[in-house]
């Protein structure tokens, strides 16, 4: 979810995932990023930068030094405001870096645990706010899921947060927000879901998950349904407002 803060004057926002990818290549000496492009995904440019550079820390300290809102941005987002309040739900799972949600939840008095690998899975975590860094955090850089390989091993859905996800979506109907089939990962874990899962036949309203969509055309929506995932609108004009209210309307 987007955040925007103010420095010395100046707008900013986290850098966009186009954005990481050109300060990877310019870290191995790529001044034209869109060379490189021309000769492998963005994932692959990611595979060939921590091979050149023997890791990613150096991307990885540029990410997180580019992420640092002041708490009043995160606590002013409309999003944020909406999802702590949130009664009935106390379960977040997140493909972002950064620590926002875990920050602006601590902000409205959500007692919060991050879990990003097996051993916090092994915490007590009752009575607890969990949210689930499904690609890894700044804490965990090793656990970081930036490169192709990366991406390969997080598919096999074979840890520790994968077993999580499957018990945790028993049971349980998902919202999914900021995602679309432009991300081929995303589309992957949209149809192991459905694979794995299918049809809960003791799901009282017939349905697993819904996703809120910025202006979607039939195609997007048969794309979905094909997955037994429920499109729910969203205005592209006034994108934060709407998800605020579908939150909102969730209270009741």
């Amino acid at each position: 979810m987007a955040v925007t803060w103010e420095v010395a004057g100046e707008q900013r926002r986290g850098p966009s995932w186009a954005q990481l990818v050109d300060q990877a290549a310019m870290q191995v000496g790529a001044q034209e990023p869109a060379l490189l492009r021309m000769r492998g995904s963005d994932l692959q440019i990611l595979e060939y930068v921590k091979a050149k550079k023997d890791g990613m820390q150096p991307l990885i300290n540029w990410l997180h030094k580019s992420m640092d809102p002041p708490e009043s941005a995160l606590t002013s987002s409309l999003i944020h405001q909406a999802l702590s309040k949130l009664e009935h739900c106390n379960l977040f799972y997140t493909t972002n870096y950064d620590d926002f949600l875990e920050r602006s939840l601590r902000a409205f008095g959500s007692e919060v645990v991050t879990v990003s690998s097996e051993h916090e899975l092994s915490q007590s975590l009752h009575e607890k706010t969990q949210v689930v860094k499904f690609h890894g955090d700044f804490n965990r850089p090793d656990a970081m899921v930036l490169t192709e390989s990366d991406y390969g091993r997080r598919m096999r859905f074979e840890d520790a947060l994968d077993y999580k996800l499957r018990s945790d979506v028993l049971g349980k109907v998902l919202l999914f927000i900021g995602y679309s089939f432009n991300d081929a990962n995303v589309a992957y874990l949209f149809r192991r879901l459905n694979d794995v899962f299918g049809k809960l036949p003791q799901s009282f309203v017939g349905k697993r998950a819904y996703i809120a969509y910025v202006n979607p055309s039939d195609f997007e929506r048969r794309l979905f349904h094909a997955r037994n995932i429920e499109v729910i609108s969203i205005d592209g004009r006034a994108r934060e407002t709407d998800i605020a209210n579908l939150l909102r309307e969730m209270t009741g």
